[in-house]
């Protein structure tokens, strides 16, 4: 078996198995697509968080030099 590499990938497979065994399960595949959805979510929402604190770091710092800067002086 090859790897999964995305969601769809993952309910393709999915729902070939369902089809191979004759069973169904559709709740099955919308808790994969709401995890899926969820995951994107926070993926996006770290992003956002790891840029925020990059650009605080920044300020910081270029606050920092400016001091140093204004001290020597």
């Amino acid at each position: 078996m090859k790897a999964i590499l995305s969601t769809e990938e993952a309910l393709n497979r999915l729902e070939q198995l369902c089809q191979a065994s004759q069973i169904q399960d559709i709740e099955l595949m919308k808790y994969i697509e709401h995890q899926a959805a969820e995951n994107e979510q926070l993926k996006l929402t770290l992003h956002k968080l790891r840029t925020t604190i990059a650009q605080k770091g920044n300020t910081i710092s270029s606050m920092h030099s400016k001091l140093t800067d204004a001290l020597r002086e």
